[in-house]
């Protein structure tokens, strides 16, 4: 039970990791089609930048792989270090190859 007054902290880590929501849900899949996804804040709290951040990941992604089309991990995607589940998750290093 919570009482009033009292804090509480959630954990981004475990966002989007619904799996009723999502298919696989601790996988990493660039490719998911989810637009339901916490990345972005929800409801009243959504990022003002949401739209901005989105055109320039697709500005940027398509730029890179038209200028080098044979873009590709260099390891198995099970290889990956992946940084600890916090606030800022992803990866410590990306090895690529073309």
């Amino acid at each position: 039970m919570i009482r009033a007054n009292e804090g509480v902290i959630v954990s981004n880590a475990i966002a989007n990791r619904d799996g009723s929501v999502f298919e696989n849900p601790d996988d990493f899949d660039i490719r998911r089609s989810a637009r339901h996804h916490l990345a972005f804040g929800y409801g009243v709290h959504q990022c003002l930048g949401q739209n901005l951040a989105r055109l320039e990941l697709e500005v940027i992604l398509k730029a890179l792989f038209d200028r080098i089309p044979t873009l590709r991990l260099a390891v198995p995607v099970e290889e990956l270090n992946l940084r600890p589940a916090t606030t800022i998750q992803g990866v410590n290093e990306l090895p690529v190859t073309w």
